[in-house]
C-alpha cells in the first residue's frame, strides 16, 4: 500500500518493483483520510504501508497516529514505513515516537528505489509479526 500525494511516485513504485521481479498489486492513495478509511473496511491482507511523511490535510505521522488509536487496526500489525524527501533529525525522531518499522529518503533514481524496496519487500518477508 502506498500513500502519497504525488501520482509521479506510484509509476516510480511500480517501475522499481518490476525492475526487482516483483510483481504486486499495489493500493496507491494520493489522500490519508481515504487509506485510512480503506485499511478499515477491507479484509485484504496489507502487507505493508509506505507512506510520505508531508501530504497536505492529513499527514503521514497523522496517519501512523491514527493507526495506533484504532484498536482493530493496531492489532492486524501492518508494517508502516515512511518514505520521505526530507530526512530531518527532528522529524525522523519523531516517527520513530509513534513505533514506524523503518524511514527512508526517497531515493535519487528508479535503480536505488528498487534496491531500496528489494530490501525492504524480502526483510518483511522472512520477518515475524502476530
Amino acid at each position: 500500500m502506498l500513500i502519497d500525494d504525488e501520482k509521479y511516485e506510484k509509476e516510480l513504485l511500480k517501475l522499481a518493483l518490476l525492475k526487482k521481479n516483483w510483481d504486486v498489486e499495489v493500493e496507491y492513495f494520493m489522500d490519508p483520510e481515504i487509506a485510512l478509511e480503506y485499511l478499515k473496511k477491507t479484509k485484504d491482507e496489507i502487507f505493508i504501508i509506505i507512506s510520505d511523511m508531508n501530504m497536505p490535510k492529513m499527514s503521514g505521522l497523522d496517519l501512523k497516529k491514527a493507526i495506533d488509536i484504532d484498536e482493530a487496526l493496531r492489532k492486524r500489525t501492518i508494517p508502516f514505513i515512511f518514505s520521505s524527501a526530507l530526512e530531518e533529525k527532528t522529524q525522523v525522531a519523531e516517527a520513530y515516537e509513534y513505533r514506524v518499522q523503518g524511514y527512508f529518503k526517497k531515493p535519487m533514481t528508479l535503480d536505488k528505489q528498487a534496491e531500496m524496496l528489494d530490501i525492504i519487500i524480502k526483510y518483511w518477508i522472512i520477518c515475524k509479526h502476530p
